[in-house]
């Protein structure tokens, strides 16, 4: 072929390629707790760097105030996937939902007691008012762990409920609420407000996995390649986020979503968050770490028996692993 012709000829197919209509993201209904924080830092991510974009995935991404609405919106279809604590998913599976895990995406518990600054130990919570998530939910095992290792039992304290961080530190600051868990960043916010930190989750409750990325089976089912592609996304997102050279950047991402000047209290979110190894990544489900919480959901009469693995775990796209 000439080099006239073969000139043409590229031109003709650099033209086609021009011309050809960009192919449309697959829009991907995703709920998200309350308001902008920590755990949603591989969310964010992934559209900051533009990997969401690249993979052809846009996200609609919908605040939910509360888990069990999360869950709610999950299981009705109207979103396809949620970013929530892992108890979420069992309560939902165990109720016939249709809703699997496909990513843990919290490691471990993220929490940090704190009290009001007159209390200064668990053990004098006794007496007074502490506000959780719900009378059956991650926060309510988390609190009998820290009742225990205490010797405290629930009838020494008052029990109130708020479903979200955001609102259960509004309850501290207001005085009507004498204790409570936060995640960060709100939980340092409060330490720099006077509140005293108890101590972290992590202290307690190491063993139990926190988060998961749940979906909905009817869009897993429909949409098998585009849920492929989002994994790939935030198993990405959550590599990123675990590289020392990304600190700044996912500090600066975060304060952007959260609309706060305060970088050094988002610093400190960061920081902690890489120090307990929260955002895992990887297509691996703890077995022993799902038998254990589903054990204490068990014990305080959160469930009954266990979920089948097979049910709760999405097969193809997540491994159970012991």
């Amino acid at each position: 072929m000439g080099f006239k012709r073969w000139l043409g000829a590229a031109l003709a197919c650099a033209l086609l390629h021009v011309g050809a209509p960009a192919r449309a993201a697959d829009t991907i209904e995703t709920g998200l707790l309350g308001s902008p924080q920590a755990g949603s830092w591989p969310y964010y991510i992934g559209i900051h760097t533009g990997d969401f974009a690249a993979a052809g995935i846009h996200l609609d991404i919908i605040y939910v105030p509360t888990p069990s609405g999360l869950v709610q919106q999950l299981s009705a279809g109207s979103l396809d996937i949620v970013n929530i604590g892992v108890a979420e998913p069992i309560h939902a599976v165990a109720r016939g939902a249709p809703v699997a895990i496909v990513r843990i995406t919290g490691a471990v518990p993220p929490y940090e007691m704190v009290a009001n600054p007159k209390i200064k130990s668990i053990k004098e919570l006794k007496g007074h008012t502490v506000v959780i998530g719900g009378l059956l939910d991650i926060n309510r095992i988390y609190l009998e762990r820290v009742l225990k290792a205490a010797g405290l039992k629930d009838s020494d304290i008052d029990i109130t409920v708020l479903g979200n961080t955001a609102g259960r530190f509004a309850a501290l600051k207001s005085g009507t609420a004498d204790a409570t868990m936060l995640v960060p960043p709100i939980n340092f916010f409060a330490e720099a407000a006077g509140f005293t930190n108890l101590g972290m989750m992590t202290e307690f409750a190491k063993d139990l996995p926190f988060g998961s990325t749940s979906a909905s089976l009817a869009f897993a089912t429909q949409h098998p390649d585009t849920l492929k592609r989002f994994l790939a996304v935030l198993d990405k997102s959550m590599t990123w986020f675990n590289d020392d050279a990304n600190r700044q950047a996912a500090i600066d991402l975060l304060a952007a979503e959260m609309a706060t000047p305060d970088k050094p209290i988002v610093a400190q979110s960061y920081d902690y968050m890489r120090k307990i190894g929260y955002f895992s990544g990887g297509d691996t489900i703890p077995r022993k770490g799902l038998t254990t919480l589903m054990d204490e959901m068990a014990a305080i009469g959160d469930t009954i028996g266990k979920v089948p693995f097979e049910k709760l775990v999405l097969p193809g796209v997540a491994r159970i692993v012991n």
